[in-house]
């Protein structure tokens, strides 16, 4: 996957088209974070897209995007040196340099002092050295610069400084052959010099422009891997029409799909080497890489707040755990409250005869019938009686806090449960899934609460999955903790049916019927497993009852209830089984 010069010609491609053969105005200058900025543009058509640019290392580009970003409430200096220079000027022409990662975008806007004044906006997309740079082209003058998005100051570049006010020198070209310089006899003596050499290795090290999968494209339509001499005229036939798809714009953007399904890389034109998994094509170049870089981030933020989430919830988990064998150990002490007290009681009957500084005595014991002996540990650092004492002790602390730990390790265990069930969903969850579960975290507790921006507003709840069962009834799932709580304690009806699985973290399932067909109750109980840990299983006990019958457990962690009056249904969530099921899901209308 590589943004590489041609991807680059075919943004050009499409920013002529929409941008400068359409008369529009620069309208907004937006800067959702540091390595990301959008233009917004005044007389296009309804529904066009905006301007994107993006320095990030892993995803740097440009291109043009229907997205909508957030919009800081203080726009960052860079944003507003671009508002201030650009807002109301027209892109009036896009240049790159031949196969270079580099757009000068010349814009014409109003100054000051009401004069029309050119202004050019230079994206560098090249990795880790990505940069958005505007430029004031001086006449007869270097250009000079007037802001950028990374400043680079020299210290930490040798060949030129990135900086306000410094003279604009574009990147150092690389010690490599130009394909537009080049004639047929020069490229032949290259081959002979480098025969054996792999034909990808060849151009990829030697060729300025190419990216490692233009270098494999051209070993692939040549139908060779290594360098020979022989190999010379088919391989500049190849480079030639390779050159010809960038010079004339013969674009046809495709995307990867792989096995799974899912996008894995692009390019600008369709390749002729094999890939596993199926081509889709798209009528613009933007539309593509805003589609799949849609799905990378939105991969990366869900698996960056999985890994986060999990590790916090784990730890907490482990935590509790501990806290739970704690209690369980002093619950114990608490049933020796008893013995406690005889062996003070039996100090005290023999605190003559006890030594001195003794670590044990054994003792007459009169509560047992045989008449036989027990055997008592003690502190030697203390008296007899301070011994006895502190047997008394441990008797009055024992009675006193049976009840307590008990009602502690009650809520310890209604913790762990929860916590578990917060990993069970985080298993099953897509991106806007975890961030109710942030939500969730956050008012439990777990999580501290993120500074939201003012016009920021608190996510809104995903509708809960629904199904029809074979018999036309809807049966609806809840996918998190919150989805489970607002699903059985707030939308459901008192009569309609609830089930979950048998002491299992899962969703909450409701069947919208007071009296539902049997048929219904078993596709219900198939969700229900399905959609909890033992979704591999067989005969998974699943609970059952009215929703009347529900109680929330106080505190502040949602999905957590009781229920009485309940039945149990065994379950296989089979393949055979909810391969129907699943198909009858009603897809969910997009929020407005």
């Amino acid at each position: 996957m590589a943004f590489d010069s041609f991807v680059l010609h075919a943004v050009k491609t499409d920013l002529e088209k929409h941008l400068v053969q359409t008369p529009c105005k620069v309208q907004r200058v937006i800067q959702p974070n540091a390595v990301t900025l959008l233009l917004e543009f005044r007389g296009q058509r309804p529904g066009a897209e905006a301007l994107f640019f993006s320095i990030h290392p892993g995803s740097s580009r440009v291109h043009l995007t229907s997205r909508h970003y957030p919009r800081p409430s203080t726009p960052p200096p860079f944003c507003m040196l671009l508002r201030k220079h650009l807002s109301g000027g027209r892109l009036v022409s896009v240049e790159q340099p031949p196969l270079e990662r580099m757009l000068y975008l010349h814009f014409l806007a109003t100054n000051e002092q009401g004069r029309e004044s050119p202004k050019t906006l230079v994206a560098e997309i090249m990795g880790r050295h990505s940069n958005l740079i505007l430029i004031d082209p001086l006449v007869n003058e270097k250009p000079k610069i007037l802001g950028c998005l990374k400043p680079v100051p020299a210290a930490l570049n040798r060949y030129r400084a990135i900086l306000p006010n410094h003279p604009y020198d574009p990147p150092p070209l690389q010690d490599k052959l130009h394909p537009f310089a080049l004639n047929y006899e020069y490229f032949r003596q290259e081959v002979l010099q480098q025969q054996g050499t792999r034909i990808e290795a060849f151009f990829l090290d030697h060729f300025q422009g190419f990216s490692p999968f233009l270098a494999r494209e051209i070993a692939s339509r040549a139908g060779m891997d290594m360098l020979a001499a022989s190999a010379a005229p088919l391989l500049w036939e190849k480079l030639q029409e390779l050159m010809a798809i960038y010079t004339s714009a013969a674009w046809q953007p495709t995307l990867l799909h792989g096995l799974a399904g899912l996008p894995e890389d692009y390019f600008a034109f369709k390749p002729h080497q094999n890939f596993t998994g199926t081509l889709r094509f798209f009528s613009s170049m933007s539309r593509l890489l805003d589609e799949f870089f849609e799905y990378k981030e939105r991969h990366e933020a869900k698996t960056g707040l999985y890994r986060y989430f999990h590790q916090l919830v784990t730890r907490q988990l482990e935590k509790t755990r501990r806290k739970e064998k704690k209690q369980q150990k002093e619950l114990a002490e608490t049933e020796r409250a008893e013995e406690y007290r005889r062996l003070g009681e039996l100090l005290y009957l023999n605190i003559h005869a006890i030594p001195p500084k003794s670590r044990q005595f054994e003792a007459k014991n009169p509560y047992e019938e045989s008449g036989g002996s027990v055997l008592i540990p003690l502190d030697p650092g203390i008296s007899p009686s301070q011994n006895a004492q502190r047997y008394f002790k441990k008797y009055r602390k024992a009675k006193q806090g049976a009840k307590e730990i008990s009602r502690q390790l009650k809520i310890t265990r209604q913790e762990i449960k929860y916590l578990d069930s917060v990993l069970f969903a985080m298993e099953k969850a897509d991106l806007e899934s975890l961030g109710e579960i942030r939500e969730e975290l956050e008012d439990a507790g777990y999580l501290p609460r993120q500074q939201a921006e003012p016009r920021e507003k608190k996510a809104r709840l995903q509708k809960p999955l629904s199904f029809l069962s074979s018999q036309g009834e809807t049966i609806l799932v809840g996918r998190n903790n919150r989805q489970n709580d607002d699903l059985s304690l707030r939308l459901a009806a008192k009569t309609d049916y609830w089930l979950h699985a048998k002491n299992i973290p899962g969703a909450h399932v409701i069947i919208r019927s007071s009296n539902p067909h049997e048929a219904t109750l078993v596709e219900a109980a198939l969700l229900a497993a399905h959609f909890s840990r033992a979704s591999r299983s067989s005969k998974v006990p699943i609970d059952y009852t009215r929703v009347k019958n529900l109680r929330r457990i106080p505190g502040p962690r949602p999905g957590m209830v009781t229920y009485s009056n309940f039945k149990t249904l065994y379950v296989t969530p089979d393949e055979k089984s909810m391969a129907p099921l699943l198909g009858r899901a009603v897809r969910q209308r997009p929020e407005s």
